[in-house]
């Protein structure tokens, strides 16, 4: 009786594949506005929910650069031959604080 042995032959792939540059800096970007983000709410929440003018600037900093964040992980996902994990990262952060500055936009316009 013969044993068989697992047919599949294992097969070890080599690659020129990279980071992207531009994945790592929407990564970056998403990260900081993020921990932005929430450090303006606690302070805003801390102070009773009364926001101060700088809470303001800080938030449109933040949608500034997670607008940037965004299209460069967009561009990164572009790229030939790359690793394309930190770009799908960044896109969700950077579109999550998106989002969040909108709302907080919107709530703080009413």
């Amino acid at each position: 009786m013969e044993v068989k042995k697992n047919s599949r032959k294992r097969k070890v792939q080599f690659t020129n594949r990279k980071q992207s540059v531009k994945a790592l800096i929407s990564l970056s970007f998403g990260l900081i506005c993020c921990f932005s983000c929430a450090a303006v709410l606690y302070m805003t929440y801390r102070s009773g929910g009364q926001a101060r003018l700088n809470d303001g600037a800080v938030i449109l900093v933040c949608l500034f650069f997670s607008l940037t964040g965004l299209i460069l992980a967009i561009l990164s996902r572009r790229e030939p031959d790359r690793w394309y994990l930190l770009s799908y990262v960044g896109m969700f952060l950077n579109s999550l604080v998106v989002a969040l500055c909108a709302v907080i936009i919107y709530l703080g316009v009413q």
